[in-house]
């Protein structure tokens, strides 16, 4: 939603939030607010502040809309159209907008990549998706870079000027990973990663070149499980590369590296519990901010204005996360989100230090309506302090009915901010746990390495461990706890019936591994990948030597141990994890007269696209809620059910 409004910096907190208490209200959010479309969903300023733009959701297609931030001006100006690939035909909506000048933009649309001026023209072909301005710091560089294939293997560097599309002459063979440029565009060090075709032993090689008339120079080869570092950029004033690497500690950091001497140097920045997962123009002595990852994203600047903006639009926007862009001597973009609200977008005056709010993700959602997301932390039953996510319903008396929701992966995470099926299950009166179990990425590589081969065993033990505790709490109502998760969680979801059943009323698998030894010679995307093969064996395990262990935690052949009421979701074209996990599980549960539901999910893969899906599995979540573990409250001392007062 564009919205034309103006703040003074200090009350802009009060514009946006001072009604929130006033019109709270604990009835259930409906499903047609919550599954709500998002009216925009990215926007970008340009380099001079003069134009935004935004891309836009309409019932008549997605389209780029461009805003003049001196009169709020807004024009559609690239429209939702149709793209032509052989015999096939496919929606060409736009993604993403990027600047690459201040009179012309990038456009992704998924399959392919456009450049377009400020009337919509499109002025150069981009290959098949963007990633980004070769020099960051030249606004009026025509140059971008980008990927030529889908798969993303081959890059080039597009001239929106000259309308050329240069194929980048890269060394050895493989996969380029990460790369870095010199202030001149020249491209410097590259990160390939290749595998043998007769082995599935894959490996990381890192080069180097002094000029692009020279040669290049193989620094270093790893293992792909080995910890290798990433080049960013590159120093102008030493040539010194700029790495992101945690190789001899746990969390990623900044290093200055010397392709010379082929020693990694200095330390530029780092912190011991947060990993450093993004920087911007990654040169040792132009380098001004880093973003760390821990139970919420922080930005850390090293230049002082930016740094005094920050704090400014940090005060005046509290509890929520700002992302600042632009010129921070001009006109700049806030984005703003949090836990109970998508995000919104501020234009801030600099000179003025006014804000105006210049467009709403989905307008729809109330902030007020929605539930906060705390942080906790809790001990393992080894000691380990495992992170998680607490999210509340209205009614803060507990104990609750709970929903425990386990993300996939596992060596993936759960982020702070505004989640649909969260706030859908906490408005209806469930307690929503999720753990950030070991084995999960961005706590450090202690902490991601002590899940490796732990799939139902300590990993597991960590999820029971939050569970329990929060009973001892009186915050969750152990007649009433529910299981629930997606891929790995699906998993987890599965065994979690079967080796604790005394946790658990009920459990949901959605495209939930059934057996990890088939999960490692199925037909799935990650089995089809020489890469995806290796890293599984190291993070799970070898099929051919670990079959017993696999045997001892893998659900399919424990099924006539589940005792609890099942809901199996599967997608039926799942590529991830093959519907066949689901289907042989059901055949086992047929075999022992076990009872469950059975939610097929047509033309949906390893997750749910289509509106219609998420609408289809949110009733039948809600409805397999409700009735295991909803609505009535449990007399734990009697053991019966009463209607709630």
């Amino acid at each position: 939603m564009l919205i034309k409004a103006a703040h003074k910096v200090a009350a802009v907190c009060l514009s946006v939030f001072a009604w929130c208490t006033a019109w709270a209200d604990d009835t259930p959010l409906s499903l047609d607010t919550l599954l709500s479309r998002a009216e925009v969903t990215q926007a970008a300023i340009s380099p001079d502040g003069k134009h935004v733009a935004a891309i836009t959701v309409g019932d008549h297609g997605d389209s780029v809309v461009l805003i003049r931030t001196d009169t709020f001006e807004a024009e559609r100006i690239v429209f939702e159209g149709r793209l032509q690939q052989g015999f096939y035909i496919y929606r060409k909506a736009p993604l993403r907008v990027s600047w690459v000048t201040n009179t012309v933009m990038a456009v992704d649309y998924g399959k392919t990549a456009e450049a377009h001026d400020l009337s919509g023209k499109k002025v150069a072909y981009l290959g098949a998706a963007t990633i980004g301005k070769v020099i960051p710091s030249a606004p009026d560089s025509p140059l971008m870079l980008v990927f030529r294939d889908e798969e993303r293997t081959m890059l080039a560097i597009a001239n929106v000027s000259t309308q050329e599309l240069q194929a980048l002459r890269l060394p050895g063979l493989g996969d380029p990973r990460h790369w870095a440029f010199d202030d001149r565009g020249t491209l410097r060090a590259v990160t390939m990663a290749s595998a043998a075709f007769w082995t599935d032993s894959a490996t990381i090689t890192q080069w180097y070149r002094a000029s692009a008339d020279d040669p290049w120079e193989k620094l270093e080869e790893s293992g792909i499980n080995a910890d290798h570092w990433a080049p960013l950029g590159i120093a102008s004033n030493t040539n010194n590369l700029v790495v992101l690497s945690r190789q001899d500690r746990d969390t990623y950091a900044l290093f200055n590296f010397d392709p010379v001497k082929r020693k990694r140097g200095e330390l530029l920045a780092g912190y011991a519990t947060e990993d450093i997962t993004g920087i911007d123009e990654a040169g040792a002595d132009s380098f001004k901010t880093v973003v760390t990852s821990g139970m919420k994203p922080v930005r850390r600047w090293f230049d002082k204005r930016w740094a005094d903006l920050q704090v400014t639009v940090d005060d005046a926007l509290p509890g929520r996360i700002n992302r600042l862009s632009g010129n921070p001597h001009g006109v700049m973009l806030v984005f703003s989100y949090s836990d109970v609200d998508p995000g919104r977008w501020y234009l801030l005056d600099t000179a003025t230090m006014t804000q105006r709010v210049v467009a709403i993700v989905n307008s729809k959602i109330d902030p007020a309506r929605m539930r906060p997301m705390e942080i906790m932390r809790y001990p393992a039953r080894d000691g380990l302090s495992i992170p998680a996510y607490l999210t509340l319903p209205n009614d803060q008396a507990g104990p609750h009915p709970m929903v425990v929701m386990v993300h996939g992966g596992p060596t993936a995470r759960d982020r702070w901010g505004w989640d649909r099926e969260v706030q859908l299950l906490a408005s209806r009166g469930y307690a929503v746990f999720q753990p950030q179990f070991r084995g999960s990425a961005g706590f450090g590589k202690a902490f991601e390495t002590s899940g490796y081969g732990q799939w139902g065993r300590a990993m597991q033990d960590d999820i029971t461990a939050g569970v329990e505790r929060l009973v001892q709490q009186g915050i969750a109502d152990p007649r009433r706890i529910c299981i629930y998760g997606a891929s790995y969680g699906g998993y987890a979801a599965l065994w979690g019936l079967i080796k604790t059943p005394e946790l658990y009323r009920c459990g949901i698998s959605f495209a939930g591994v059934s057996d990890i030894e088939y999960m490692l010679t199925d037909r799935s995307d990650t089995n089809s990948n020489r890469f995806g093969r290796e890293l599984m064996r190291f993070r799970v395990g070898d099929r051919l030597t670990d079959r017993q262990r696999f045997d001892e935690v893998s659900p399919l052949k424990h099924a006539q141990r589940i005792q609890a009421p099942l809901l199996l979701v599967h997608g039926e074209k799942d590529e991830r994890v093959p519907m066949s996990h689901s289907t042989q599980l059901m055949k086992a549960m047929d075999a022992h007269k076990k009872p469950y539901e059975w939610l097929p999910i047509e033309k949906e893969g390893h997750g749910l696209y289509y509106l219609r899906s998420v609408r289809k599995f949110s009733e039948a979540l809600l409805a397999f809620l409700d009735k295991h573990i909803g609505t009535r409250r449990v007399d734990a001392a009697k053991g019966a059910a009463s209607a709630p007062p």
